[in-house]
């Protein structure tokens, strides 16, 4: 059995494997991947914290969301398919729980006193670090993955722990660079249900870019788990690129994938 990692030995491995001491990431994390960890999730989200600088993670709430009736065409949904996840979805509030597909670790820097959170209802974001006001700032509702593009500015990166690039959110920002086709989606607030623009289609094609990062990625292993650091700004440059010479690079080949077949260029 694998020896019970520490926050220490994690916060050290991050910085002498991966080079990471005090950029600003967005972190994605596979709690079980790593192995035992002393202290679970708080441990590792206490180790992302003291390596990085301004930490961000996805906060996604897909279940917020409604599907009406009627809508616009060619927008991957069946309208008026809801009745189910209608009456179970979820009002969005600040302290609504992560989607379980972000994970455990991203529900523990959600839930610590000194993390803020946007405001998105479907695509939340939470960070913590000295910029972390000024990060979800440039997020608005034209403007979902705002943090991403303010990463690249600030010359963030990717981290990922124990997952592959089909948890790699930023990819979505070279998609919509390129020209890819985003969604309308709709989701229960307080007042009302909102109509939510340009939220970005599936991932499960995105491994097809898996090995061209190498190019801007540092690798270690962490416990059991493969670790990479990807710079963002080349990333997103080299993505956008690959797309629009390819239109249908890093869809994925499922038949019943309605937001990839709606991208898909025949």
């Amino acid at each position: 059995m694998a020896e019970e990692l520490t926050a220490r030995e994690i916060e050290q491995q991050l910085r002498e494997g991966l080079g990471l001491n005090g950029q600003d990431v967005i972190a994605h994390v596979g709690l079980s991947a790593l192995g035992p960890v002393k202290g679970g999730a708080e441990a590792v989200t206490a180790a992302i914290l003291a390596a990085a600088g301004t930490v961000i993670m996805p906060a996604f709430t897909y279940q917020t969301q409604v599907i009406p009736q009627t809508g616009p065409p060619d927008n991957a949904i069946e309208y008026g398919s809801g009745e189910t996840i209608n009456a179970r979805a979820d009002i969005f509030r600040p302290d609504l729980p992560v989607h379980p597909d972000c994970g455990v670790v991203a529900e523990a820097l959600r839930k610590d006193a000194d993390t803020l959170r946007s405001t998105h209802p479907i695509l939340s974001f939470v960070a913590q670090g000295p910029r972390a006001r000024e990060a979800l700032s440039s997020q608005t509702r034209e403007t979902p993955l705002g943090p991403i593009t303010w990463l690249e500015a600030h010359d963030g990166y990717v981290l990922l722990m124990g997952l592959d690039q089909r948890h790699n959110v930023a990819l979505h920002l070279a998609e919509q660079r390129a020209g890819r086709r985003t969604f309308i989606r709709w989701a229960l607030t307080l007042n009302d249900i909102e109509e939510l623009h340009h939220l970005p289609g599936d991932r499960e094609g995105f491994n097809a870019i898996w090995a061209d990062l190498m190019d801007f990625a540092r690798v270690t292993k962490i416990g059991l788990a493969r670790c990479e650091l990807i710079a963002i700004r080349p990333m997103l440059a080299y993505a956008e690129a690959r797309i629009r010479a390819d239109p249908n690079f890093m869809l994925c080949d499922k038949p019943t994938c309605a937001y990839c077949r709606a991208s898909e260029i025949r």
